[in-house]
């Protein structure tokens, strides 16, 4: 028996995301909602906030802010700033 070379996880990412756009669009609409996830998150916890009292500030539902901070959607830039001007921030896009 042959046995195949190991590949890692990261070889076997990148040789998908060449070869299938599909799965290169996929992939990169659900980095854009990690990444929400997390600077929400991070920025509701340097506030002080909880979910409810995030939630209340914005006029959004605590489902919403949940969603948003497990990655389960990707916020707009409405709803993006609506949520950093409850908590004195504002949000900063860069395209690179």
């Amino acid at each position: 028996m042959k046995l195949m070379p190991l590949t890692s996880f990261d070889d076997l990412l990148r040789e998908q995301l060449e070869e299938d756009p599909q799965v290169a669009r996929l992939y990169e609409q659900e980095c854009r909602s990690l990444d929400a996830a997390v600077a929400v998150s991070q920025a509701r916890r340097q506030a002080h906030l909880t979910q409810d009292q995030l939630a209340e500030r914005s006029g959004l539902s605590h489902n919403t802010i949940i969603r948003i901070e497990r990655g389960r959607t990707s916020p707009s830039m409405k709803t993006l700033d609506r949520i950093a001007r409850s908590m004195g921030k504002k949000v900063h896009l860069s395209i690179s």
